[in-house]
C-alpha cells in the first residue's frame, strides 16, 4: 500500500510540475501547490484508514475461523469424553448387580437420552419431558414408574388390570435396554423366548433394579433422584400374577413364564384353594397345607424347596391327612365338599406322580 501511495505521489508532482512549469515566486501559486499537497494528504490518510480497516477485518475473520475451529474441536472431545463417560457409567451398573443384566446396546440408550448430542452440539442437562405432544426418555420412564407405584398398591385384581401390570413391567424394561444374563428360576417372564429377569414371584427385584437404573440416568442428565418405589410389592400382586399365568393367559403369544418344577401349576392352584376353604369361624380348613404352600410361593429363591422331592411327599401327606378329615366332619352338600374333593384328587393323582 506505501509503495502505491508514493507512486501516485511522484505522478501527481511530476504531473503538476509540467503544467506549471518551473519553480514559481509567486504566492498565489504556492498557495495552489499547498492546496494539492493538502488534498493529497486527505486522499493518503482516507486510503490509509480504509487498508487498515480491511486489514484488519481480514485478520478478525482468520480469528473467528480460528476460534470456530477451535470450539468445534473442543466441542467433539467433550461429546467422545461425554459418551465415554456414559458408557463406563452403564458398566457400572453391570458390575453392581453382579453382571447379571448387560447394557447390550449403550449406543441406543445414549442417544434416546441424548437426542441433541451430536460431535457439534453437546447437551449435559436434560430434562423429564411427558405431554400430550412430546415426550423423552425420562418423561416416559418417570410416568411408567409412577403408575407402576399407584398400581402396587391394589389390593383386588381384575385379569385385564393384571395385562396391563405385565405389560407396564415390560415396558419399563424395554426403556432401560438391558439384557438379563442371570440364572434363569422359575417364574422369570420371557418376552419372545428372552429372560426379561422379571419373576412373578419376586417382582420387587426387578424394581430394584429398574430404580437404580432410572435413577442413575437422572444423576448423569442433572435431575433429582426417584424416591417412588419404596413400598415392597405386596402378596397380592405376587398371587394375582401366579393366577395369571396359571395355565392358559391372555398374553400368551408373545410372552411366557418359565415353569420346570414338576407339579409346579398344580401347587400354585392349591395355594389359591386352601386359602379359599374357611371354616364358619372364618379360619383355614387345612391350615398347615396353606401356611406351607404360601411360604413356598414368597419369593423366587423359596419357590426352589419345591423341587425337593421329600419336602413335596411332605406337603402331599398333611395335605391328603387334613383334607380327608375335614371330609368326615363336613356333609357333602357343604360348599367346601367339592373344593377338599379336588385338593385330595390333585395331591393323590397328579402331584404324587410328577
Amino acid at each position: 500500500m506505501g509503495c502505491v501511495l508514493l507512486t501516485l505521489g511522484g505522478v501527481l508532482f511530476t504531473f503538476y510540475g509540467k503544467s506549471l512549469g518551473p519553480i514559481s515566486h509567486e504566492h498565489a501559486a504556492w498557495s495552489s501547490f499547498g492546496s494539492l499537497l493538502s488534498g493529497f494528504f486527505t486522499l493518503t490518510g482516507t486510503v490509509a484508514t480504509i487498508a487498515t480497516l480491511l486489514f484488519l477485518n481480514k485478520q478478525n475473520q482468520d480469528q473467528q475461523k480460528v476460534t470456530e475451529a477451535q470450539i468445534s474441536a473442543m466441542t467433539f472431545e467433550q461429546y467422545i469424553n461425554h459418551r465415554k463417560l456414559f458408557m463406563d457409567r452403564l458398566l457400572e451398573l453391570q458390575v453392581t448387580f453382579e453382571n447379571q443384566l448387560i447394557f447390550s446396546n449403550g449406543e441406543k440408550l445414549y442417544r434416546e437420552l441424548f437426542p441433541n448430542n451430536r460431535p457439534t452440539n453437546l447437551e449435559f442437562i436434560v430434562k423429564p419431558i411427558q405431554t400430550e405432544a412430546v415426550e423423552n426418555l425420562l418423561g416416559r420412564l418417570a410416568g411408567r414408574l409412577a403408575r407402576l407405584e399407584e398400581m402396587l398398591d391394589k389390593s383386588h385384581w381384575k385379569e385385564d388390570e393384571v395385562e396391563d401390570l405385565v405389560l407396564l413391567l415390560l415396558n419399563v424394561h424395554g426403556d432401560l435396554h438391558f439384557r438379563w444374563d442371570g440364572e434363569a428360576f422359575d417364574g422369570d417372564v420371557f418376552f419372545f423366548d428372552k429372560n426379561t429377569g422379571i419373576n412373578i414371584y419376586s417382582v420387587d427385584e426387578f424394581l430394584v433394579r429398574a430404580k437404580a437404573i432410572y435413577n442413575s440416568l437422572l444423576f448423569y442428565t442433572g435431575n433429582t433422584q426417584f424416591e417412588g418405589l419404596g413400598k415392597g410389592v405386596s402378596r397380592y400382586v405376587r398371587e394375582a400374577l401366579i393366577k395369571f399365568f396359571n395355565g392358559r393367559h391372555r398374553l400368551r403369544d408373545g410372552v411366557d413364564v418359565l415353569k420346570n418344577i414338576p407339579g409346579l401349576e398344580i401347587m400354585e392352584r392349591l395355594l389359591f384353594v386352601t386359602d379359599e376353604l374357611r371354616g364358619p369361624d372364618l379360619n383355614w380348613i387345612m391350615e398347615d397345607t396353606f401356611r406351607t404352600l404360601e411360604s413356598a410361593f414368597e419369593s423366587r429363591k423359596s419357590v426352589v424347596r419345591l423341587r425337593d422331592d421329600s419336602y413335596v411327599n411332605k406337603l402331599v401327606n398333611t395335605g391328603y391327612q387334613e383334607a380327608n378329615m375335614a371330609m368326615l366332619n363336613i356333609d357333602k352338600e357343604d360348599k367346601n365338599y367339592p373344593k377338599l374333593e379336588r385338593c385330595v384328587e390333585e395331591m393323590t393323582n397328579k402331584l404324587m406322580r410328577r
